[in-house]
């Protein structure tokens, strides 16, 4: 009742939902890979786009640049090092630093990124 199910792949030039539905593109046991010669755009208008899985989001580009463009970007759940001799605090103001692995960490603003034995593991 909603859907519909195709076993196998399908091609079509265009997919879309009734007036004021969602559309939504599922494959609970397998994987959902959506792909085209030229790029494969996804917008809306009107609200929001999200993005959710259990494991890891991977965005790559092979050949060019990933952008963030947006007045205002948020990241949540930055580990914080903390300074290893007491000096003093920001109220909250920190550098973002990354680990050599790539994970992103939040530093006090004065001197050198520096990561404790927490952060970047």
């Amino acid at each position: 009742s909603g859907g519909v199910i195709f076993d196998g792949s399908i091609q079509t030039p265009l997919v879309r939902s009734e007036s004021f539905q969602q559309l939504r593109l599922e494959s609970p046991t397998r994987t959902l890979k959506v792909g085209a010669p030229e790029g494969v755009a996804i917008e809306s208008r009107a609200g929001d786009i999200t993005a959710a899985c259990r494991k890891d989001l991977t965005l790559r580009s092979e050949e060019g640049k990933i952008w963030l463009d947006s007045e205002k970007i948020e990241l949540k759940n930055i580990k914080i090092a903390l300074p290893t001799t007491r000096g003093r605090t920001y109220a909250g103001i920190y550098q973002l630093c990354v680990c050599e692995n790539g994970r992103l960490f939040l530093s006090p603003p004065e001197g050198h990124c520096q990561a404790d034995n927490v952060v970047c593991k």
